[in-house]
């Protein structure tokens, strides 16, 4: 079983996907049914990150009982947050901040947040840091691994 809900949940949380976005991704799947499950209209019609929470709540019950070895939505989060962060919609102090609250105060990741703080803290105190081909090989170590979660989060989303 794919725990599409937290796929979901974890791209749109990030705010990689926008209400447009997950609405579509409804739209497309209803489409294609002739029998319509209620937690794939109620993503339809999701206004605000809260709704769609709501929408996908029994589902996420369901799949934490019923999918093993599932990864943190913190660690997908992260991850999209780092594909924002290369596509120009994050600074990195943005991309370092973010990690670190959704590790403080999402699901818990693989990294501890003081990782993301301490780098934050040291661009902080060297601003030279962001242009030093070394610090810029030591974030991209760190978060490849989430950037890879997450990317294949959003090819099984695409898929289902």
């Amino acid at each position: 079983m794919v725990p599409i809900a937290h796929y979901l949940f974890a791209i749109s949380f990030s705010g990689y996907y926008k209400k447009k976005d997950w609405q579509n991704w409804a739209d497309q799947r209803i489409l294609k049914q002739t029998s319509v499950e209620n937690w794939l209209i109620n993503i339809s019609l999701a206004n605000s990150i809260d709704m769609l929470s709501n929408a996908l709540g029994d589902l996420l019950i369901s799949e934490r009982f019923k999918v093993k070895d599932r990864v943190s939505s913190s660690d997908a989060i992260i991850g999209y947050y780092y594909i924002m962060y290369l596509d120009g919609k994050f600074s990195l102090q943005d991309l370092l901040l973010n990690s670190g609250d959704e590790v403080d105060g999402g699901e818990g990741a693989s990294v501890e947040c003081e990782e993301f703080y301490a780098i934050s803290n040291a661009l902080e105190q060297d601003k030279l840091l962001i242009g030093d081909t070394n610090f810029q090989r030591k974030i991209s170590a760190l978060y490849e691994p989430f950037r890879k979660i997450a990317q294949l989060q959003k090819e099984e989303l695409e898929r289902y």
